[in-house]
């Protein structure tokens, strides 16, 4: 059994002493080679034996004389044993069980806390206060506990255990200077580390020790892990080790309060007095059914062009949202949408976002085809022939030689050149007898639509007599968003049940169909339009067709409403079905403004290949505006005109620079659906902005061009909330004890003192052949001689 060595034993025997933080223990041992049982009886034969020989000795000598002078042999021959044992002392010296220290400097630990407890706010500031740190962040807690007066806890862990500190974020880094050293780089430390391993640092901590294990494992940290193994496999591997985790809990338990938007899309050129909708995801956390403003403005105004109320949802849930403007002025505007802070919101950089809008004024060509005057072609022959971004041409095949003489928008015959038909932007097809169409008209408006070099708009209202039963067995029936074979009706006679379209939650999203400002006033517009009587009766939509406004309570026999209005992309251009052909009834008391903001705004939006076509042969876009570090980047460049695009498959060029730093060049590939289309894809990409253009082939007017930028990932800020039952379970799992801001003062009560590491082995101290042991031999044995002599018993 091991044993302090006091202080006299060392000087007795010469030992030096130990260092400071170290000691000696001993142990005494021998080289007898009986076994245990057997010394012990052969002491209890020798004793039996002295005993029983000065009991039966003769003489005067007293019982109480007999049994000393028996002491004395006795005394004696345990002497002789003790040097035939030879019996010696091993020395061991030892030093300061170990103490591991782990403070992690992630970046979630820049987290500054807004704890609900005045009394708590208080103690963490007077805390701060005394090691002159003003914000509240997981690190400065940390500081505060480690450099708090004049770094107490630092200098008494340092006396009282071998103190191992590490700071662990992406890896375990252990601190091999001395303990100012320490104390200056906790001063300067910051929390920069993008990922953190708490359960890679602590098993790593722990394998850096070798032979006896720690005494504990102290860990300062606010528990996110973002890489590695997690924190309670590391407690599992502690606990086999029997190292109990003291755990520093920093942070609130609460989420941490912010607000981010994220994913903003718009079109980048639109039409003025058009409505353009900025779609945005909201996330929040702390703030659960609060509500915010988000508001639009012009980057060089401060003036509000338009604001969003919103409810904030769960925490750490999306809310996907839309926030609509009519833009008035025709320019080139960069619009800045904003969420506005709230009280203890952690980061707001994170609250605005920034996109360019090229506003513009282009006049659009349409033509409008009808067979004989109904409501529809009249109201909106009359409505589209006012406006003046429309130039518009109009064909009735029913009208008198003389019609084309009297209205200036009409035409004698339906334009049946290729290059004529496809002069037009957008066709609106009302309920036209195919009979007055040849089968190359039919043919050429099909090409108008999914040609890629045109892509052209094309709008297609039912009517009562031919359209669309009559195009049936036509090439045409391949634009409409219809299943023929599916069962299709059109009442003959007008219908007395009054409905008003509803739109879909896709419809709500969509541009055109916006016909108020807001969100809510579209809404309030749609549930108080005039009512409609007639509608087509259909009961299947091709897969690709998407259903924008339907019956409010009629349904087909495949149990979906009736699709009043549906919208197809078809080739390069796209279809908007109308399965109606009486939205001149929305003009009742109101006159043009909801029919006339409708059918404008619809035609615009098919006519968007106009607008990027302008002063352009292709477009250049990336399938996102943001990506995380890490993500790859997809481009894709879309030639307006297919015929203009290189010949070889590789034949596209993309030169990305980011920011500062040097430029690259990515080969984009054809796409095995369209021959217009090239590929490609940036990976490795470094954080930064990012500028994008068409290098090869090289296009007339403005360059093909696109912005993007690479992010941090979210890692140490994807989760913020201090994670406090993970903590604790890894503190009770191993025996250890858990501490929150509040408690953390109580640790160093807390830690156990540890067992002495064996350091170095003395050179053992033999004890049977020293001087004074034969010196006590022989006063023992002539004791007894001069004893039995004065009794006569020799």
């Amino acid at each position: 059994m091991m044993h302090d060595a006091p202080n006299w034993l060392q000087r007795w025997f010469g030992v030096s002493g130990a260092p400071a933080g170290e000691g000696t223990v001993w142990s005494l041992e021998h080289s007898w080679p009986l076994a245990p049982w057997l010394t012990v009886l052969l002491l209890a034969a020798l004793a039996a034996f002295v005993v029983l020989l000065y009991s039966r000795e003769s003489g005067g000598a007293s019982r109480a004389y007999r049994g000393l002078l028996a002491a004395l042999r006795l005394a004696a021959l345990a002497i002789v044993l003790f040097m035939l044992a030879e019996y010696f002392l091993s020395l061991t010296r030892t030093g300061l069980p170990a103490l591991l220290v782990l403070l992690d400097d992630s970046a979630s630990m820049s987290i500054a806390d807004r704890y609900s407890d005045e009394k708590l706010r208080s103690t963490v500031a007077e805390r701060l206060a005394g090691v002159e740190l003003t914000e509240p962040t997981r690190l400065n807690l940390a500081k505060s506990l480690l450099l708090g007066d004049d770094a107490r806890v630092l200098r008494e862990l340092d006396q009282r255990y071998r103190l191992k500190f590490y700071f662990v974020a992406a890896a375990a880094r252990q601190h091999a200077g001395t303990l100012d050293e320490l104390r200056e780089q906790l001063q300067t430390a910051s929390a920069a580390g993008e990922s953190s391993r708490l359960g890679e640092g602590v098993r790593t901590a722990l394998n850096d020790l070798r032979g006896t294990p720690p005494t504990a494992v102290v860990l300062l940290t606010d528990g996110i892990v973002t890489d590695g193994p997690p924190l309670d496999e590391a407690a599992t591997y502690a606990r086999r080790k029997g190292v109990p985790v003291f755990a520093v809990a920093l942070g609130d338990e609460r989420p941490v309060r912010d607000l981010a938007l994220t994913d903003l899309l718009v079109d980048e050129v639109v039409f003025v007095d058009d409505i353009i909708n900025f779609d945005l995801k909201l996330t929040a956390s702390g703030y659960q059914g609060q509500r915010v403003r988000i508001t639009l403005r012009d980057e060089h105004s401060p003036a509000v062009l338009a604001q969003l109320e919103v409810q904030l949802d769960s925490d750490n849930v999306s809310q996907r949202l839309q926030l609509p403007y009519r833009p008035t002025t025709v320019g080139e505007d960069d619009f800045v949408i904003e969420v506005e802070p709230l009280e203890g919101e952690l980061r707001t950089e994170n609250n605005r976002q920034k996109r360019h809008v090229s506003v513009r004024k282009e006049q659009i060509r349409v033509l409008l085809v009808q067979a004989y005057p109904s409501y529809e072609f009249r109201y909106l022959k009359n409505m589209l022939g006012r406006d003046s971004t429309i130039k518009l041409d109009t064909f009735l095949q029913e009208a008198d030689p003389e019609y084309a003489d009297l209205d200036a928008t009409a035409l004698r015959v339906f334009p049946v050149r290729r290059e004529e038909l496809f002069a037009y932007d957008v066709i609106v097809l009302g309920d036209v007898n195919p009979v007055f169409l040849s089968s190359s008209t039919i043919n050429q408006l099909v090409e108008f639509v999914t040609d890629s070099g045109k892509g052209g708009g094309l709008i297609i209202a039912a009517g009562p007599m031919y359209l669309p039963l009559a195009y049936r067995d036509t090439p045409l029936a391949q634009l409409f968003p219809l299943q023929f074979d599916s069962s299709v009706t059109a009442a003959g006679q007008a219908q007395t049940e009054a409905f008003r379209p509803l739109p879909t939650e896709l419809g709500a999203a969509t541009p055109f169909m916006n016909l108020g400002d807001s969100t809510a006033e579209t809404a309030e517009i749609w549930r108080t339009l005039p009512p409609l009587y007639w509608c087509l009766e259909s009961t299947g939509l091709k897969p690709a067709a998407r259903v924008l406004a339907a019956h409010p309570s009629r349904v087909g026999a495949d149990g979906q409403p009736l699709p009043i209005i549906a919208l197809q992309y078809v080739g390069a251009g796209k279809v908007l079905f109308h399965a109606t052909d009486e939205t001149w009834r929305w003009r009742f008391r109101v006159g043009d403004v909801y029919f006339a903001r409708y059918w404008v705004q619809a035609i615009r939006f098919l006519s968007r290949t106009k607008l990027l076509g302008q002063d352009r042969a292709a477009e250049l876009t990336t399938d996102r505006r943001e990506y995380q570090r890490g993500e790859t980047a997809r481009l894709r460049v879309q030639f307006v005109d297919e015929r203009q695009a290189p010949t070889a498959d590789n034949g596209v060029t993309v030169m990305v620079e980011r920011q500062g730093s040097d430029r690259r060049s990515v080969q984009l590939h054809r796409s095995a659906t369209a021959r217009g289309v090239f590929e490609g894809a940036l990976a490795a990409l470094a954080e930064g902005d990012y500028h994008a253009w068409v290098a090869t082939p090289s296009a007339a007017g403005n360059t093909p061009s696109a912005d993007f930028a690479v992010v941090a990932p979210p890692g140490e800020f994807a989760q913020t909330q201090m994670q406090a039952g993970i903590l604790r379970a890894a503190s009770e799992a191993t025996g250890g004890h858990y501490y929150s801001v509040a408690t953390m003062g109580s640790l160093l009560d807390d830690l156990p003192p540890g067992r002495q590491v064996p350091v170095e082995t003395l050179p053992r101290i033999v004890l049977w052949n020293r001087w004074p042991l034969v010196a006590l031999f022989l006063a023992l044995v002539g004791s007894e001689w001069l004893l039995r002599k004065r009794k006569g018993m020799l």
